[in-house]
């Protein structure tokens, strides 16, 4: 299979204060609180660290909508990572892949995100989280980061839904013991989300995963009918191993940061099914907004003409799901929403 392929259902499970104008009302507020970022994960947190022949995120029309053109986000515009950014007063933290050539800027933070990757080692040849923590731990080696710079820092953590598709799609996982390799997904991640707290980072949230089993790779052979609700009870089962985590974390005597479960699981489901949903006025909700024209193409393939063998809806203002496992802007803009309330109470706590 195509790398193209495998790295849209390998991204399929994880997965926003509306515009980019709202969150800008709060900079001057918390910009003495948090004043950088840095970001961990996947697909859902990368704003153009993927390798560009692994991913068709940096070819049209993604970026359709922001900005303006394809720039390694897996989304029509902004992801979530652009939406908590805003939201803290700082720019949107620099790929880690530039971090060397951006000078100033990594002042604010750094994006060591990379589409397709999981807690462990994944099929794609990219950095898993222990490695991109790595990565910072040697900027602070370095002295481009000292522990006062830290402890006025966040991280924001997206990880999990990558390992699940690997053991169950090239790892011969079964069903049967998923939820087995969930404790240990789950453990692997409290022991990075745990390292972040010894490095000295002041503040962290972690994204909880949606309902993945709505996700359109999911919902595909079934013609987009309906979610798959083993899926979604893993994801729940997922989230509630996650949030236990994060509270034997915070229950440390010795600890100064400060971790939060950022949840995002109902709100994502409103979208799909609630009196609130964004596909009201499209066909299916669970369709996604840019798909191939045959069941071997994707978003952003085509032919050896140049020729787009994919068609894109008419408003991916009004979808869910961009392509077949990422949502649109226009779902991470109303999914933050839903966590702004535990963003804001981990922005306000004091790490001294």
């Amino acid at each position: 299979m195509e790398a193209r392929f495998f790295l849209c259902f390998l991204l399929a499970l994880l997965l926003g204060s509306g515009t980019e104008g709202h969150g800008h009302r709060h900079h001057h507020r918390r910009h003495h609180l948090v004043k950088r970022l840095f970001v961990f994960g996947d697909s859902y947190a990368d704003t153009g660290n993927i390798w560009r022949g692994l991913a068709n995120c940096w070819k049209s029309p993604y970026g359709s909508t922001f900005p303006g053109k394809p720039a390694g986000r897996f989304s029509d515009g902004r992801v979530i990572t652009d939406f908590v950014a805003t939201y803290l007063g700082v720019p949107s933290p620099v790929p880690y892949r530039l971090e060397s050539v951006a000078g100033h800027r990594s002042r604010y933070g750094i994006n060591f995100a990379y589409g397709g990757t999981g807690v462990f080692d994944t099929a794609i040849p990219l950095p898993n989280m222990t490695t991109q923590i790595d990565f910072l731990e040697q900027l602070i080696k370095d002295g481009t980061y000292g522990p006062r710079q830290l402890r006025s820092s966040m991280a924001f953590v997206s990880i999990g839904g990558n390992d699940y598709l690997s053991y169950l799609y090239f790892g011969n996982g079964t069903i049967a013991r998923l939820k087995s390799f969930i404790r240990s997904v789950v453990n692997r991640a409290e022991a990075d989300l745990e390292r972040l707290v010894r490095l000295g980072v002041g503040r962290i949230g972690v994204l909880g995963l949606g309902p993945v089993g709505c996700v359109p790779f999911n919902t595909q052979n079934i013609s987009y009918s309906s979610c798959v609700d083993l899926f979604n009870q893993n994801a729940v089962y997922h989230n509630a191993l996650l949030q236990k985590a994060v509270d034997a974390i915070n229950a440390h005597p010795s600890h100064r940061s400060r971790v939060e479960m950022l949840s995002v699981f109902d709100a994502w489901q409103s979208l799909i099914h609630g009196p609130q949903k964004l596909g009201q006025e499209s066909e299916n909700p669970l369709r996604p907004c840019c798909m191939g024209i045959t069941p071997l193409n994707g978003c952003g393939d085509t032919d050896q003409n140049g020729k787009p063998l994919y068609k894109v809806c008419e408003d991916p203002e009004k979808a869910v799901f961009w392509d077949s496992v990422h949502p649109t802007q226009a779902t991470w803009s109303r999914v933050f929403r839903s966590f702004r309330p535990t963003l804001q109470q981990l922005v306000s706590y004091r790490t001294t």
